[in-house]
């Protein structure tokens, strides 16, 4: 598989601290990449440098070739509106607006798009749509956040302790459904999470420990979803 996003020796530093230590990596497109570590450990400073959410200190962050930590500003907006979908731990959406209005807002009216029909069906939606984020559970509303984000047609969706606030039926239920977007829709997935049983899911798991790469392994027999079991 090709190279999608490759991280050469970035470094983050926040005033005297720091986050990150050099990590160099390669992502290869049509994955499911769980980024393992505890809090603290610098995994999602990690993963809003390479989102383009931060920039590094030192290094650089390449997406197919375009090193996309030395764009401007605009044009560094304009690559997270084309090629970058973000999924959080808190699901953001717009509370006077149903769920498919808020599905909605994520269209790029100026690029490509998936099927809004489609992407519901994937997302186990269709009965939603008229009803308002306030009358949804959370695991609901972070399938809505996935579809707001999905929907622009990225090339990358990171996802930062997206079933963080999730228990363990609503969870498994994203698992599954961000596998689904990636085998159905070809979305590269980068996941951070403390989770070793999300991690058991994913084609690779790399895990970060004080700022730095400690493991990374290839997952040659992911588990379902389903068989996630919680301690």
């Amino acid at each position: 598989m090709a190279v999608i996003l490759q991280t050469d020796h970035i470094m983050k530093k926040f005033d005297r601290e720091e986050v990150l230590k050099g990590i160099s990596l390669e992502i290869e497109e049509n994955t499911f990449t769980a980024i393992l570590g505890p809090s603290g450990s610098g995994k999602s400073t990690f993963l809003n440098v390479i989102s383009g959410l931060l920039r590094p200190t030192e290094g650089k962050v390449l997406c197919d070739g375009v090193v996309i930590s030395e764009l401007s500003e605009r044009k560094l907006a304009d690559w997270k509106r084309n090629q970058a979908g973000h999924v959080f731990q808190n699901y953001l959406l717009l509370e006077n607006l149903t769920v498919e209005e808020n599905i909605k807002i994520g269209i790029n009216k100026n690029g490509e798009s998936f099927s809004f029909d489609r992407l519901v069906r994937i997302l186990e939606l269709e009965e939603l749509l008229h009803k308002f984020p306030l009358q949804l559970s959370g695991g609901q509303q972070q399938r809505v956040a996935i579809a707001r984000a999905v929907i622009k047609c990225p090339k990358l969706l990171f996802c930062d302790e997206a079933t963080g606030a999730l228990d363990e039926m609503n969870s498994k239920k994203v698992v599954e459904l961000l596998h689904k977007i990636k085998s159905e829709l070809g979305v590269t997935v980068l996941f951070t999470t403390h989770n070793p049983q999300i991690a058991k899911t994913a084609d690779r798991v790399i895990t970060i420990k004080d700022g730095t790469v400690c493991r990374d392994i290839q997952n040659r027999e992911p588990i379902a979803a389903s068989e996630m079991v919680w301690g």
